[in-house]
């Protein structure tokens, strides 16, 4: 089989691979598609490391096409499913505890990590989630964003015909718009970039702006009767995007941390006014079980519509061009599509 490997930062090379053999307990999949994640990025220009060689991708959905023995029912072979590449070891305290998106183990030496970007992978049948047949391979390679998205959103506290701020209108952040209006939220967005703005209207966004200026506070206060947002989520790692976040929201307002960040950065507000204003901030790592069970419902339901994010698609040949296009602004989600040269 066919698989990109990650040798060295911004070296793929396409090899031919043993394709793998499931064992006991074990489904084989044909990969269909696989996102080129941020994840994926950050591993290709040398920002982020685990280790060398590796065949990258997590965002993954396929086919399966042959069981181990001892797999329960509900994953045959002709099974379309969406894919939770993360593997998590259920006997650590996290795992015990129902936060397996913080597993002790989850990166251990020795363990499968990843591997979206191979035509073939052998997974466990509770990291396959059955898919219907109206919903496309590239639609379900979004389970696992819109995912953490639900898991973002759970932590940031959003209730019922509340008052959401997302920062950042690329990817992750016209999901979380989607994901909020479904919950019922009121949902403002903010970015410097014109067509992303609108992308996020046409999402559901009940208004999209430029934050330069101070422009987004006077519009979430306009809003909101002078008080700001409940809730805001953070999904630009640029410094400002912090500091907005606190700008824009009430008192008793809830902050999440979305994104990662390159270095070392502080939170940029008083710790009397986090106390006076009784803020709560917290962070989002990953998702649950639970969370990438619900995003696949979500998918198949049509409640979210992630076509309009497929900016691209490439096949193997054209892999190494696709993730340099999924680094610029210009794109949202670029995939791999397995059966494509």
């Amino acid at each position: 089989m066919r698989a990109a490997v990650l040798t060295a930062p911004e070296r793929i090379e396409i090899r031919e691979v043993e394709t793998p053999v499931p064992g006991r307990g074990e489904l084989l999949v044909k990969l269909k598609a696989c996102g080129i994640c941020t994840l994926e990025q950050r591993l290709f220009t040398g920002e982020m490391k685990i280790s060398y060689p590796l065949v990258p991708g997590h965002e993954a959905s396929g086919e399966v096409t042959a069981a181990g023995p001892d797999v329960p029912p509900g994953c045959a072979p002709g099974t379309r499913v969406a894919l939770d590449l993360v593997l998590r070891c259920g006997v650590c305290h996290y795992c015990r505890t129902g936060r397996s998106n913080m597993c002790q183990n989850r990166f251990n030496a020795n363990q499968r990590v990843l591997g979206g970007f191979g035509e073939y992978l052998v997974v466990r049948p509770s990291q396959a989630f059955p898919i219907p047949a109206g919903l496309s391979f590239e639609e379900a390679a979004f389970a696992e964003p819109i995912a953490c998205c639900i898991r973002s959103l759970k932590r940031v506290g959003l209730r019922l015909a509340e008052d959401l701020l997302v920062i950042g209108a690329g990817p992750m952040g016209q999901m979380h718009v989607q994901v909020a209006a479904r919950l019922g939220a009121r949902v403002f967005v903010s970015d410097p970039d014109a067509s992303r703005c609108a992308m996020a209207k046409r999402l559901g966004a009940v208004a999209a702006i430029d934050p330069t200026g101070g422009a987004l506070a006077a519009l979430v206060k306009e809003h909101t009767d002078g008080r700001g947002v409940d809730a805001c989520v953070v999904t630009s790692p640029a410094p400002a995007a912090l500091e907005a976040a606190f700008a824009s929201i009430s008192k008793t307002g809830r902050v999440n941390i979305y994104t990662a960040y390159s270095a070392k950065t502080a939170i940029p507000v008083d710790a009397n006014v986090l106390h006076r204003s009784e803020y709560a901030v917290t962070g989002t790592e990953g998702r649950t079980e639970r969370d990438f069970h619900q995003a696949v419902r979500l998918l198949s339901f049509g409640m979210v519509d992630v076509k309009p994010l497929i900016s691209r698609t490439v096949g193997f040949g054209g892999l190494e061009a696709g993730i340099r296009a999924a680094l610029t602004r210009e794109t949202y989600r670029v995939l791999l599509q397995h059966d494509a040269p």
